[in-house]
């Protein structure tokens, strides 16, 4: 009897090892002109338009005066005998009757000069924000001063750093307002004993200033 031959497992052969891919040269997909310099300058620059169309439009903002020092002289208001008028230009720009962008030019413009000659009047204004002296605003500015001094007034502006207005005028009230109700509350007796006795106090920013009528501050 023939010895029996052992099985053996098929043998595979191993494939070949494929070739690592070989990289293109790093000068193949760029221009002639990033090769031809070394630097990191120009692949940059090649990206830029890319980045640079993702950003954001810039938001255009008003144009505002450019910022100077306040004046050291005190405010001189020149009465207008044309117009039978004491030149209170902050008391009439605060009670005219507008609304709106309107209101802000007349509120927030200084007045340069009033020019009356019998014949026309102009007030020449100066104003810290230039989209508020649009040509609309200015004239219902003008409309309203017009039924205001019952004659007919033309409004000349002009873009600057402003001061003495209606705005401020107002301001300056309310915090001489604030002042003074600090200064009532501070002094009070009851308050005067609550700190003797407790050790207590006013918590800041609860006095309100007497509404117009009333005779005293009040706490909240």
């Amino acid at each position: 009897m023939e010895a029996p031959v052992a099985a053996t497992a098929p043998v595979q052969q191993a494939r070949p090892a494929a070739p690592p891919p070989q990289q293109a040269p790093a000068d193949d997909d760029l221009p002639p002109w990033v090769t031809e310099f070394s630097d990191d300058s120009a692949s940059a620059a090649v990206s830029a338009p890319a980045a640079q169309s993702s950003e954001q439009p810039a938001v255009v903002m008003p144009q505002r005066a450019a910022k100077q020092a306040a004046p050291s002289g005190p405010y001189v208001i020149t009465p207008v005998p044309g117009l039978d008028w004491d030149g209170n230009w902050p008391a009439v720009a605060a009670v005219l009757p507008l609304r709106g962008i309107a209101q802000q030019l007349a509120v927030q413009a200084e007045l340069i000069e009033c020019l009356h000659d019998g014949h026309s009047t102009t007030f020449r204004l100066r104003v810290p924000i230039d989209t508020w002296r649009s040509p609309a605003n200015v004239e219902k500015l003008a409309a309203v001063l017009s039924e205001r001094f019952g004659r007919k007034v033309n409004v000349d502006t002009e873009l600057g750093a402003v001061w003495y207005t209606a705005s401020a005028e107002a301001q300056a009230h309310r915090e001489a307002c604030q002042l003074q109700a600090e200064a009532t509350i501070a002094s009070d007796p009851f308050v005067l004993d609550m700190r003797r006795a407790f050790d207590a106090f006013v918590v800041p920013g609860t006095i309100t200033p007497a509404p117009a009528g009333s005779a005293a501050p009040t706490l909240h």
